[in-house]
């Protein structure tokens, strides 16, 4: 889960998204959200080394298509390049794309390509290469979570060192959008787990899947070569193992480490901690909104009423984040966060009185074994809460491996199931909503209401006519509850002192591009 499995669309950074110029003819660009990401140690980092960073979790496969997990897209910018990229001051900037151009009407959209740029098995990186990356990316057959995003675009065509986007509908934030889309050589995919041809700063040495991906530099990347020799990306037995590691030495980085050990691994004079200043991570169980008891609506606020949000908050994020009274994605301190909206405060009478009217006297928490300890301490929470307001909760813990064949891609049913799971996005509601999209969520949320007001908010360039719309969005949201959202967190990543150049970004998404050791 995103976090669990990534469960996000384009998982960008600490941004927020300016209008785009209608009809420029200049390169467009997002600008930041006030802060930049937060970044390790900026001082010169001597040539060569090798950095061992790991995670909880392994990497399944190496298709940046495919992508299932969140830890496989720390692992994508090293291996890929897309048309456009997040820079850690958290601006949009082009990449495999010199510039882009868009029409009056935003519905034409021109990317006009490097002409410098190889995969490493030697073939040139062309327009066709890019045409063909997305056209892959929206045959119905490719398991993709960005296919709704990217439904949007009506057709993509070569002329010659540009490519066209046509658009059905306008949207002011194409080049956002193509973050997260890497560029591959589709005519490499059946070895792309064995001797995948890339175009990034790295190429593999060793896969071993769930286990381990070894990186060696790639000599002829076309950007500024890496500064370490190799990046190896392992699987920790498990979060306590993983910060053993941590602290022994054994790991020069740790992505995802447990709010637990941040208050502890703060103070340690070796560690430094690297979060972004403003986060875009939201902690979100979810429902079958397409099967009883939650396709009733005063199921899921009764849930939303027996959500003891501040214990939680304290108990299983010690105090990491903000709490979430009002169940939507965005965090009150967000710009974009709207108001009058209900506050789902913990009420135990208002939740027994809402699941009597519906129904419901049994759930079942489908949790992680043996990973995500603040699930497991969430769930218990939960049990308890529920047994007052009269409903018994059963508690199941399953390997994580068993996760996307119950639950992915939406559309699969699972009555009766609350599932922990976050999402990590930029602080922007283009990013952060996406998630609800019809088809998306795993909730199975289909609502066109919500969609026509997406639609119309992407297509409006003007900010503040941009975030009433948004408002009425998350007001809707906030009516319908399709998912359970207790608390705002952030995803942090954990180095060395001795390691530089790491950024994260607002989901939480750990950038090792640039990273190196200190001289």
């Amino acid at each position: 889960m995103k976090r669990l499995v990534a469960l996000s669309l384009p998982a960008v950074a600490a941004v927020t998204l300016a209008a785009c110029g209608s009809g420029s003819s200049e390169d467009t660009t997002s600008t930041p959200a006030g802060t930049p990401a937060e970044t390790t140690s900026g001082g010169s980092a001597r040539t060569g080394g090798s950095l061992t960073v790991g995670a909880a979790s392994g990497i399944p496969q190496l298709n940046p298509v495919l992508k299932g997990t969140a830890w496989e897209e720390a692992l994508f910018p090293l291996l890929w390049d897309g048309l456009s990229r997040l820079g850690p001051d958290g601006t949009v900037e082009p990449d495999l794309a010199t510039r882009w151009t868009p029409s009056a009407d935003n519905k034409t959209w021109t990317f006009s390509l490097r002409d410098d740029v190889r995969f490493s098995n030697g073939k040139a990186l062309t327009a066709n290469d890019v045409v063909a990356t997305l056209k892959y990316y929206q045959d119905p057959d490719t398991a993709t979570q960005l296919k709704t995003a990217l439904e949007p675009i009506k057709s993509v065509t070569a002329s010659g060192g540009d490519v066209v986007f046509r658009l059905s509908r306008p949207n002011t934030l194409l080049p956002e959008v193509l973050v997260p889309v890497k560029i591959v050589d589709t005519d490499s995919l059946r070895t792309i787990d064995r001797e995948p041809a890339v175009t990034g700063p790295f190429t593999v040495a060793e896969f071993v899947p769930g286990d381990h991906v070894y990186l060696r530099r790639n000599p002829d990347y076309w950007g500024d070569p890496a500064s370490l020799d190799e990046i190896r990306l392992v699987k920790a037995a498990d979060s306590t193992a993983a910060v053993t590691s941590l602290r022994s030495g054994d790991l020069d980085a740790l992505w995802s480490v447990p709010s637990s050990d941040i208050p502890q691994l703060r103070n340690e004079p070796s560690i430094s901690i690297v979060e972004p200043e403003v986060t875009g991570v939201y902690v979100s169980w979810e429902m079958d909104l397409s099967s009883p008891p939650f396709d009733d609506v005063r199921a899921r606020q009764a849930l939303a009423y027996a959500t003891d949000r501040e214990a939680i908050f304290k108990a299983a994020y010690y105090n990491q984040g903000l709490v979430a009274p009002t169940n939507t994605p965005l965090a009150d301190n967000s710009p974009w966060f709207a108001q009058g909206m209900t506050d789902y405060s913990y009420d135990v009478d208002k939740a027994r009185a809402l699941f009597a009217e519906a129904g419901v006297r049994e759930l079942t928490w489908w949790g992680v074994a043996g990973q995500y300890p603040e699930w497991n301490t969430s769930g218990q929470i939960l049990q308890q809460s529920l047994k007052k307001a009269g409903v018994d909760l059963k508690i199941e813990n399953r390997e994580l491996s068993s996760w996307p064949a119950k639950f992915y891609p939406a559309g699969r049913r699972f009555p009766g199931l609350v599932v922990p799971n976050f999402q990590s996005f930029a602080p922007d509601p283009y990013f952060q909503l996406s998630f609800l999209l019809r088809g998306r969520c795993e909730c199975n949320w289909d609502s066109s209401e919500f969609t026509d007001l997406f639609d119309e908010a992407v297509a409006t360039p003007d900010r503040d006519a941009r975030k009433a719309v948004w408002d009425r969005a998350q007001q809707l949201i906030n009516r319908e509850v399709p998912i359970i959202v207790p608390v705002q967190t952030t995803v942090a990543t954990a180095t060395q002192k001795d390691v530089t150049g790491v950024w994260v970004e607002g989901g939480g998404l750990p950038h090792f591009e640039s990273a190196g050791l200190a001289e």
